[in-house]
């Protein structure tokens, strides 16, 4: 009976251990491997040179294929100087893999000290140790002092260069010096590196105490650690080390924030923000305009010193449906930026906090939309012209209309006036809609029967003083709710106009909106720490909206459905679940890109789903 018990257990185990993905050893080869205990072997040829107040150890590294590093203690009575080596405790300090050395700082002349160094692997495991001893003394017979410096050519007087650096050493010596010898991540060991035939050799400048080298430079990979090792002719060795970190090979990038098209002086206007590396030094702007079809010619540049952020331009046709100005950056070296785009409509009366975006027909086989799964082969859409909130309706813009319906938001997610509203559910956001369009006087988009003011529709939570928000369950009547394409209020955007502004308008190819790379323009799951944003925080899309990836997931307007040549503008004409595009701050970077779709039931309020709203408009 026990026995029998006993192989239930043993088969209950090993059905458990095989439902969580796990292989027993009857699927599959194991092989146990014991944990590395074996010590590595001991540096050799140790040896320690006496200085002023310090010690050059210097050692023949290990062979050892997992050298970690290695363990330098010593037995004398001051501390070592832990600005030289990182310090494991106020004797000790660890010296890289590879690094033939090192030296040992803050020590008292005269004193005589034991030094041991010990290889330690990659497991942890620490060699015996080989020792050696020295007494620091005063007066060294050769002293080495390392300056960089960048050339001043052609005015420029910055610390930074793309061409070269130049660095000059000082060499104090009773006796004249030989030679002078440099190599970036050259041995600290001067013998060594005075036999190294990959070092280069100095020049001597006057005095024969004064040498100097030039780094030149391809890229910022010349950024690094330079060592320079001299011998006099009494056969006196040194060797110096110097950081060089003046290399920069990076433009500066610049920032839009607003633009403006005025049709009454045919003007556009636009402001940006001056990149913060302190040696920016000027932007270039040019701009093509579009009448729908085709870009014209690229303007000739404009040229804007440092100090200007804004820039009008005249003589706008208005005939055109769209204007694109591209800024060039570029910093005193001259290094060129990465281009910004930004795209300004022609449309008028954009107010603020909007963005203008002309509309089009798009046909599913363009060729910016082969991911997309709305704009598919055979189906043809057309896009109307939009004016865009150019952020997420944020928690005040929400609390101005509506209440929450269930949980409200808080610091756990993410509480603030300029927030993103989120435990919002599609009848929600349909409630903000038109209570906003009927308090700004324009016409609401949505309606329950003929009836457009949501505070009489039959259902709606709230009242006058409290303010209101939709059901928290599923609605038959509320589900059945139509919009007037020809109404000029705040709606939801439908799932089509969502992704072509999405991929800004149609122009753009890249993964997220904006860029391929995520992190420049969404909130999610790998930098948001597990929580919403604020509004704007990352940069734009070139038509200068935000967030349209991560931050929070944004309703739109459509039933979600599977899309196919003869699926209307806005999909289903039915369904249980509502479309939410762009992902979240809970989401991975796959979630928050321009192609992918998801859903909710349209009375699910949920901490990563909020909304942004859209209006129609025409010239």
């Amino acid at each position: 009976m026990k026995k029998h018990r006993l192989l239930a257990i043993i088969s209950a185990a090993v059905l458990a251990f095989t439902a969580f993905g796990c292989k027993t050893d009857t699927e599959t080869e194991y092989v146990d491997k014991k944990a590395d205990e074996t010590a590595p072997a001991n540096v050799t040829n140790l040896a320690a040179q006496p200085k002023d107040s310090r010690v050059l150890l210097s050692w023949t590294d290990a062979e050892d294929e997992d050298v970690y590093g290695y363990e330098v203690t010593y037995s004398g009575t001051n501390p070592i100087n832990r600005v030289v080596l990182p310090a494991l405790d106020s004797k000790t300090m660890m010296a890289g893999e590879g690094a033939g050395g090192c030296y040992v700082s803050g020590l008292e002349n005269g004193t005589e000290y034991t030094f041991t160094v010990k290889t330690v692997d990659t497991s942890g495991n620490k060699s015996e140790g080989e020792t050696v001893k020295a007494t620091p003394v005063a007066g060294e017979p050769m002293k080495i002092a390392l300056t960089a410096a960048v050339p001043q050519e052609n005015g420029y007087t910055g610390n930074k260069s793309n061409t070269k650096v130049t660095v000059t050493a000082k060499i104090t010596t009773t006796s004249s010096v030989k030679k002078v010898v440099w190599k970036k991540d050259g041995s600290i060991n001067a013998k060594t590196l005075l036999a190294d035939e990959g070092a280069a050799e100095a020049t001597v400048t006057e005095d024969n105490a004064v040498w100097t080298f030039d780094i030149t430079a391809a890229d910022q990979s010349a950024n690094g650690t330079y060592t320079v090792a001299a011998i006099d002719e009494s056969g006196r060795e040194e060797a110096e080390q110097i950081k060089i970190y003046n290399f920069d090979f990076t433009g500066p990038k610049v920032k839009v924030t607003g633009a403006v098209y005025s049709s009454e002086d045919s003007t556009i206007t636009i402001s940006w923000t001056e990149p913060e590396d302190s040696d920016y030094d000027h932007v270039n702007i040019t701009f093509t305009s579009n009448d729908g079809t085709v870009n014209s010619k690229p303007s000739e540049a404009v040229s804007v010193k440092k100090g200007t952020t804004e820039k009008k331009f005249s003589d706008i046709d208005s005939a055109k449906k769209y204007y694109t100005y591209t800024f060039v950056t570029y910093d005193e070296l001259g290094n060129k930026g990465d281009e910004y785009k930004y795209m300004v409509s022609t449309l008028s009366n954009v107010p603020e906090g909007f963005v203008g975006v002309t509309g089009t027909t798009i046909n599913g086989d363009e060729t910016w939309t082969p991911s997309s799964e709305v704009f598919v082969s055979g189906r043809q859409i057309t896009i109307p012209d939009l004016i865009v909130c150019d952020h997420e309706v944020t928690q005040a813009e929400y609390a101005k209309y509506c209440k929450y319906g269930s949980s409200s938001p808080s610091s756990s997610y993410g509480v603030g006036d300029n927030y993103p509203a989120y435990y919002v559910n599609w009848y929600d956001a349909v409630v903000y809609c038109n209570l906003r369009s009927i308090d700004e006087e324009l016409t609401p988009a949505y309606k329950i029967g003929d009836e457009t003011d949501p505070r009489k529709w039959r259902g709606i939570v709230g009242d006058a003083e409290n303010v209101y928000c939709g059901p928290s369950s599923s609605n038959s009547t509320w589900n059945a709710l139509t919009y007037d394409k020809t109404a000029n209020g705040y709606r939801l955007p439908t799932e089509a106009e969502w992704e072509y502004i999405a991929r800004e308008a149609g122009t753009s190819t890249t993964t997220y909106s904006g860029s391929d790379t995520i992190d420049d323009v969404a909130w999610y799951t790998s930098n948001s720490s597990s929580k919403t944003h604020e509004v704007k925080g990352k940069d734009a899309n070139s038509l200068g909206i935000y967030d349209m990836s991560g931050n929070i997931w944004e309703w739109c307007y459509d039933w979600y459905s599977t899309i196919n040549s003869s699926t209307a503008d806005t999909g289903a004409a039915s369904g249980s679940y509502r479309v939410e595009r762009g992902g979240s701050w809970i989401n991975n970077a796959s979630y928050c890109s321009v192609s992918y779709r998801s859903s909710y039931g349209p009375y699910n309020r949920v901490s990563g789903l909020g909304f942004r709203v859209v209006r129609s408009s025409s010239k």
